[in-house]
């Protein structure tokens, strides 16, 4: 399974994002890449934070150019994903991209050439997890073959309603066909309910409101060791998007 999740930020899909990661972990070998630069994930699985990418600037310059320079359209990150990640659950590894170093002073060419081929990379993994931002600027048209399903977080609010309608028109714009939407924090049948008037996704599956998850917010520990809900949804998620698509 290779499944992109996003959504407005405070959502709670790197909660999801982190929960999902961690199901598909613990049976088979997989790469969970946080695509947000917030950087959530980690701390969200419970593990040190890896590097972010996007501060390994010697790396980069190395094998992709620079902005002043030679720029390399495809530069070579086969063993990136490995010494620039950290591991989790029995099989799992996360690489964090991180923010964009140099936003607003010049060309990121090069920046961007080696995250793109880095996802690329990734993508070659049978199970991968890619907690993103709002936006799908890891995901271009070429990548979006190799994604099988993009989850979208929605809260019950209005922002998050039109953010969900936002990432649905750029998914289909590059491709992405099956997109679901995830209900999170919904406290009863009814919200639930409205909330699914105002989508025109198919609801994955619906979330309530979860003290355990709470609770690890404030005590600063993973909501997936602390929520067995979570986990179990998790599961189901996953159970869900797979005989969909199948």
């Amino acid at each position: 399974m290779k499944v992109a999740i996003t959504g407005k930020g405070g959502v709670g899909k790197s909660t999801l994002s982190a929960a999902v990661a961690r199901e598909i972990a613990d049976e088979r070998r997989m790469i969970a890449i946080d695509g947000d630069p917030d950087m959530n994930l980690a701390s969200a699985l419970g593990i040190d934070q890896p590097d972010p990418i996007t501060q390994e600037t010697d790396l980069i310059e190395d094998r992709a150019g620079s902005s002043g320079g030679l720029i390399q359209l495809r530069p070579e990150v086969t063993d990136v994903l490995e010494s620039k990640s950290v591991a989790f659950g029995e099989r799992g590894r996360l690489v964090t991209i991180g923010p964009p170093e140099a936003g607003g002073t010049g060309c990121m060419c090069p920046e961007n050439n080696f995250i793109r081929s880095l996802v690329n990379q990734a993508l070659d993994y049978e199970d991968v997890v890619m907690d993103m931002e709002a936006g799908i600027e890891h995901l271009g048209r070429g990548t979006a073959d190799d994604v099988d399903a993009m989850i979208v977080v929605v809260e019950p609010s209005q922002a998050s309603i039109e953010t969900a309608h936002q990432i649905q028109t750029l998914a289909d714009d590059i491709g992405i066909d099956a997109t679901y939407a995830f209900l999170n924090k919904v406290r009863d049948e009814s919200e639930a309910e409205l909330i699914e008037d105002q989508l025109a996704l198919p609801i994955v599956e619906t979330f309530g409101y979860d003290d355990d998850i709470a609770s690890a917010g404030l005590e600063g520990v993973s909501p997936v060791e602390a929520s067995p809900a979570l986990r179990a949804t998790a599961r189901d998620v996953l159970d869900s998007v797979v005989a969909d698509i199948e």
